[in-house]
């Protein structure tokens, strides 16, 4: 028996060509991708699961978010092709960005290893890190109020997390004493010498604890030697003789469901943090503005906005989010009893 052939009509071979150049168009911007894939590790060669990775697109400064899983893979897929800066913005590692180019219909190998900003001693190993600055289980639910219909911020909050990469532009003599604090192996560590560890607002080694009223946001730290920490919300202004202190002077207003905290009176001593991603200098000219939000009942987002005309060449944002620390409460933290670091610190 022959073959029965059905004959097509001008307009139905109309659609099949546009059907087959739209297929075609389609396939175009897929053609055109790829993706990044590796392994993130410790200084031991040990696999680290659940770690951030980022990848910034350098031509487009788009940002692209993947997390290792427990054999500490992970992967990028359907990139555009391009250069990218990989990244892992988590306290209390140190992780250099990396940059690898993709190419169309093609996998770039990049594998990531951690090195710790601490000493990997008891209590400050990588296990407590990996244990703080992770992702939790949170409850869910929409954001507590206050009788005012205020968001109440109170709570006990594991460490914030970093949300978006921190590129400061630094000025040649800021630059120059970070040079330095790398080469020493940061031999001049305020924290471990018993003295604060950073500016901002949220802790970034431990629990926060917040206590919200309406005149008065109060921060308790479960580690910092400045273990508090006070926010005026009566509508007060800065004091005109401040006397330039670790934490400085803080009033806050709210603007919506936003809190606006205004920090200012800072010495030189601190740093930004004493850990990477953030391990900066500043002067006694800086100048925070921290936003923060509780869009839900378990997380609290802060961004907090640097400016200081002595270190930076213009303003950088931090943006972080914490997670609710349920059945958690701050305990006594005496960093003078047992400190081990100094005699570490050997530096080169």
């Amino acid at each position: 028996m022959g073959r029965r052939f059905r004959l097509i009509s001008p307009a139905s071979a109309g659609k099949i060509a546009i059907c087959v150049a739209l297929a075609a168009c389609s396939a175009f911007p897929q053609s055109g991708q790829g993706s990044i894939t590796g392994t993130v590790t410790d200084q031991d060669g040990a696999a680290v699961s659940g770690a951030l990775v980022q990848a910034k697109n350098l031509n487009s400064s788009t940002i692209f978010k993947a997390t290792s899983s427990s054999s500490g893979d992970y992967k990028f897929e359907g990139l555009p092709a391009g250069s990218y800066e990989v990244s892992i913005p988590v306290f209390g590692y140190n992780a250099p960005p990396q940059t690898t180019t993709v190419r169309p219909a093609q996998t770039s190998r990049l594998d990531i290893r951690l090195a710790d900003t601490s000493l990997n001693t008891l209590g400050e190993d990588r296990s407590f890190f990996a244990a703080h600055n992770g992702s939790h289980v949170t409850p869910n639910g929409p954001a507590p109020r206050t009788r005012e219909g205020k968001p109440d911020l109170s709570g006990v909050w594991w460490p914030p997390r970093i949300v978006e990469p921190v590129e400061p532009a630094l000025l040649p003599s800021a630059a120059a004493i970070l040079k330095e604090w790398v080469t020493s192996n940061a031999k001049g560590l305020p924290s471990s010498r018993c003295l604060p560890n950073g500016v901002t607002l949220l802790g970034v080694i431990d629990l926060n604890k917040l206590v919200q009223t309406p005149a008065l946001l109060v921060i308790l730290y479960q580690v910092d030697p400045a273990d508090y920490r006070q926010v005026f919300l009566d509508g007060r202004a800065h004091p005109k003789d401040l006397d330039p202190t670790w934490k400085g002077h803080s009033i806050g207003k709210w603007e919506g469901d936003t809190l606006v905290v205004d920090t200012i009176g800072f010495n030189d001593k601190s740093w930004i943090t004493d850990t990477l991603p953030a391990l900066f200098p500043h002067t006694e000219m800086l100048h925070l503005t921290s936003r923060l939000r509780r869009p839900d009942l378990g997380h609290l987002q802060m961004d907090v906005t640097f400016e200081d005309t002595g270190a930076f060449a213009k303003p950088w944002t931090l943006k972080t989010v914490s997670d609710l620390a349920q059945a958690e409460e701050v305990q006594e933290w005496i960093c003078n009893e047992n400190n081990q670091d100094p005699d570490h610190l050997v530096g080169k």
